[in-house]
This record gives structure tokens, C-alpha cells and sequence, in this order.
């Protein structure tokens, strides 16, 4: 009897299911970090940015008494 019993576990003990369930906090950190690298694309609209635009492009405007030109704040495309 203990003979069978043995070899009944030893049978099924490898196909046992284990669930791998990740922690709360790991959830947590890669919604985090999914979220920082979302935002770091996107436009920063603040009045301190400071961006760089790669690429060749046609402003029009005036010219103010520093050099510096004034030009029409343009609509922000719509949030997706």
C-alpha cells in the first residue's frame, strides 16, 4: 500500500500547478514606470520648457526690440 501511495505522488508531485502571481508593489513599479516613460514623449506645455525640434521649419512673426520673435501660440492637437 505505501508502495503504491509513493509512486502515486511521485507521479503527480511534477504536474502540480503553481501559480506565479507577482506582488502588489512589483505591479505597482511597472505601472510607475510605464507611466514616466508615456510622459517623457509627450509635449511639455509648461512655461519654462525648454525643447529642442529637429527638423527645418517655416515660422512667421514679428520681431520685437530684443531680437527675440513673437509668434501666435498655435492650437495643441487634441489628446488622443
Amino acid at each position: 500500500m505505501h508502495k503504491k501511495l509513493l509512486t502515486a505522488f511521485l507521479i503527480c508531485a511534477p504536474m502540480s500547478a503553481v501559480a506565479n502571481i507577482p506582488s502588489t508593489e512589483y505591479v505597482q513599479q511597472q505601472i510607475a514606470s510605464q507611466i514616466a516613460t508615456a510622459v517623457s514623449s509627450k509635449v511639455d506645455t509648461s512655461s519654462t520648457a525648454n525643447q529642442t525640434m529637429a527638423g527645418t521649419y517655416t515660422v512667421s512673426g514679428t520681431i520685437d526690440v530684443t531680437g527675440a520673435i513673437i509668434v501666435p501660440t498655435a492650437t495643441l492637437p487634441t489628446a488622443e
